[in-house]
C-alpha cells in the first residue's frame, strides 16, 4: 500500500514539474508588450501607418494566440520575431514583429489576405530576416 502510494505521488510530481516547464521558444507578444521598451517600439513601427483596428487595438487587449516568439540571426545580431493575428479570423490577417535585442526598435510584417504590408520601414536585410523566420 505505501508503495502504491508512492508511486501515485511521484507521478503527481512528475506531472506537476511538465506543467510547470517554460513553453519552448521565446517569450509571447503579450509579455513583450508588457515591457516599457518593446511597447515603445510597436508604438513606433506603427506611427504614421494605416493599420486595422484589431492591429491597433492589440496593444490595449493583448488578444492573439500565445505563440512563442524565436530568436532570429541577421546581419551579426541577434532579433526577436513574434506574431499575432486577428482573433477568430487568423489566417487572413497576421501580424509578424521583428524586435532588435533591446526591444528598441521594431518591424513588421502585416499579411491581410494576399496583400503584404511592411511596417516601420525595414531595409532589406531586416525583410528577409523576417520572412525567414516565416517560412
Amino acid at each position: 500500500m505505501l508503495s502504491r502510494l508512492l508511486l501515485v505521488f511521484l507521478v503527481a510530481l512528475g506531472g506537476a514539474s511538465a506543467f510547470a516547464a517554460e513553453p519552448p521558444g521565446g517569450p509571447f507578444l503579450a509579455d513583450l508588450m508588457k515591457q516599457p521598451s518593446y511597447r515603445a517600439a510597436w508604438t513606433g513601427m506603427l506611427a504614421g501607418q494605416t493599420i486595422p483596428a484589431w492591429v491597433e487595438s492589440y496593444l490595449t487587449t493583448l488578444d492573439g494566440p500565445p505563440t512563442p516568439s524565436i530568436e532570429i540571426p541577421a546581419g551579426g545580431d541577434t532579433y526577436t520575431l513574434a506574431f499575432t493575428c486577428k482573433p477568430n479570423e487568423c489566417a487572413d490577417n497576421q501580424l509578424y514583429v521583428l524586435f532588435s535585442r533591446s526591444g528598441a526598435k521594431a518591424w513588421g510584417l502585416l499579411v491581410t489576405g494576399a496583400q503584404q504590408t511592411w511596417l516601420g520601414a525595414p531595409d532589406k536585410a531586416i525583410q528577409e530576416a523576417i520572412l525567414s523566420g516565416i517560412e
